[in-house]
C-alpha cells in the first residue's frame, strides 16, 4: 500500500514539474517602462480615511431596578448596532459571566434588532468586572470591540 502511495505522490510531483516547465516556456524578459511614462494600475482606488475621526464612545449599561431583580441593558450610540454573533458579556472579577441577549436578530443573524439585556437578582449585586461588547457604528463597515470597567451596586 505504501508503494502505491509513493508512486502516486511521485507521479503528481512529476506532472506538476512538467506543467510548471510548460508554463514558463522561452519568454523574452519584460521590457522596462520608459522614464516619464505614468504607470497604470488595474487595482481599484482605496477609500481615503476621513480627516475627522469621531471619538469612539464605548457602550454603557442602563439599569432598571425591580423589587427583587435588576435589568441590565446595553446602551450604544444612536445608529450603532450590537453584534449578535459576539454578544455583550459582563465578566465579573469573581468568575461570574452575565450574557446580554435580545429576542430578535437581523435576517443574517449578525445584529440584535432590540437592545440586549439580562435580568440579575439583586442578591447577586455588587458585580465588579468588565463589559465586553462588539458593535458597529452607523458610518463604518466593520465592528469594533470595546471594554469598559463596571461596578454595579444595589441602590
Amino acid at each position: 500500500m505504501s508503494i502505491l502511495r509513493s508512486t502516486r505522490r511521485h507521479s503528481l510531483l512529476a506532472l506538476t514539474a512538467l506543467g510548471l516547465a510548460a508554463c514558463a516556456g522561452d519568454r523574452a524578459p519584460a521590457s522596462q517602462p520608459q522614464t516619464g511614462t505614468p504607470i497604470v494600475s488595474v487595482l481599484p482606488q482605496l477609500p481615503q480615511m476621513s480627516k475627522e475621526l469621531r471619538e469612539v464612545v464605548p457602550p454603557d449599561l442602563d439599569l432598571a431596578f425591580d423589587a427583587d431583580s435588576v435589568r441590565l441593558t446595553i446602551s450604544v450610540e444612536p445608529g450603532a448596532r450590537v453584534n449578535a454573533l459576539l454578544p455583550p458579556v459582563i465578566e465579573g472579577t469573581d468568575g461570574r459571566r452575565f450574557l446580554l441577549l435580545a429576542p430578535t436578530v437581523t435576517e443574517d443573524s449578525a445584529y440584535f434588532v432590540e437592545r440586549a439585556s439580562v435580568m440579575v437578582a439583586r442578591s447577586a449585586l455588587p458585580i465588579r468586572g468588565t463589559l465586553r461588547t462588539s458593535f458597529c457604528r452607523s458610518d463604518e463597515r466593520l465592528c469594533r470591540s470595546a471594554e469598559r470597567a463596571v461596578l454595579l451596586e444595589d441602590r
